[in-house]
């Protein structure tokens, strides 16, 4: 199986990050360069192809801002989708043809300053790493059934709102680690290592309901090829 192509010297490396690092004075571009190497990610690692949309247009609907990316069940009637096996469930990841990097500075995360941990060359890659992992992990169909999964950890709404945030914090950090395995991620205020010291134990709630719906956790090891340096 292809995995991404291992960089053989500088020179050809800089080749390349100048073909996928498109910025200008307000987004951050995915060139064609970079779609074919991220779509080769997902159809590798979560079995589908990687769809995209126009930001402007879905933005002309009901997308809000910072919705750069989705990880959601195939056919759900969202325009642009293509269907596709993934490794739990069928699902599909679609991807924006821009990101401002205006929500790119003003983006809060858990454990993330995404302008500080993310360098703007990797930030289309971190994002479908991320993607990925929901994928792989059945997340959106996990998600749309905690309602009626029958877990006796799930006692109320807030119990529900902490495992949609545990799905998040630990894509980001699987994404992440995939880029960087040799660095380590924690909150960046007392507050926020609060919070995540509060979600945190939801992390092996999320996994016996997704091994109740007969998801295996995978994690499959990094592959620094895929990862610029």
């Amino acid at each position: 199986m292809l995995t991404g192509k291992v960089l053989p010297d500088k020179s050809e490396t800089k080749e390349q990050e100048a073909r996928e690092h498109l910025v200008s004075e307000h987004c951050l571009y995915l060139t064609p360069g970079l779609y074919v190497r991220l779509d080769q990610l997902v159809r590798e690692h979560a079995g589908m192809p990687l769809a995209v949309f126009d930001l402007d247009e879905r933005r002309s609907g009901v997308l809000e801002p910072m919705d750069w990316a989705y990880c959601r069940p195939a056919g759900d009637g969202r325009p642009g989708c293509s269907s596709g096996k993934s490794s739990a469930g069928i699902t599909t990841i679609e991807i924006a043809n821009k990101i401002p990097l205006d929500e790119i500075r003003s983006a809060r995360r858990l454990e993330l300053d995404l302008v500080r941990d993310i360098p703007l060359e990797l930030f289309y890659e971190w994002l479908v790493w991320h993607e990925i992992h929901h994928s792989v992990h059945d997340d959106p169909l996990v998600a749309a059934g905690l309602d009626t999964c029958g877990h006796p950890g799930i006692k109320s709404a807030g119990d529900r709102i902490k495992l949609m945030q545990a799905m998040e914090l630990e894509a980001d950090r699987t994404s992440f680690y995939r880029l960087f395995p040799e660095h380590s991620l924690m909150a960046g205020t007392p507050q926020g290592l609060q919070k995540v010291k509060e979600i945190e134990p939801y992390l092996q709630l999320l996994h016996e309901i997704r091994a109740q719906r007969g998801i295996k956790q995978m994690n499959p090891p990094v592959d620094n090829s895929l990862a610029h340096r």
